[in-house]
């Protein structure tokens, strides 16, 4: 008897947890692609970040490493998940991430001399806003 009561009390802890993820759908925000090419004075940027600081606090904001061609895809929480529906500003920096690490720990890193304007490296100043709609969003960007 105590087995069958035990089997039971598992089952429906079963049935109840599944019911509240939602049987595995997804929760959280609306997500939308968000991809593009980052160019200065016409010419492809070659490395560096972009983020897209959201206008809203209660939403996160997006990132992404630019890439050689000057491609970026912007992640939130994971990579390639885009960004939530929504307005955001936009701040570019020409500093490659990468260059960040070092050989050995506490080793200084190397001084960056930054190629684009400093307005850019600000969302409040940079002057670029977009918003993200449902879909796949393309913003190319276009520094002077």
């Amino acid at each position: 008897m105590t087995r069958f009561i035990l089997k039971s009390a598992m089952a429906a802890a079963l049935a109840v947890s599944m019911i509240s993820m939602g049987c595995g759908g997804k929760s959280g925000p609306e997500m939308a692609k968000v991809s593009g090419i980052v160019t200065v004075q016409g010419k492809t940027m070659t490395k560096g970040s972009i983020s897209f600081i959201a206008t809203d606090p209660i939403r996160g904001n997006a990132n992404s490493k630019i890439g050689p061609d000057g491609s970026y895809n912007l992640q939130t929480r994971e990579p390639g998940d885009g960004a939530e529906l929504g307005s955001y500003n936009i701040m570019v920096s020409d500093l490659d991430p990468d260059s960040l690490n070092t050989a050995a720990p506490g080793e200084p890193v190397k001084k960056h001399v930054s190629d684009i304007p400093k307005k850019y490296e600000n969302p409040a100043t940079s002057g670029i806003s977009k918003t993200v709609a449902r879909g796949s969003n393309v913003f190319d960007i276009q520094l002077d």
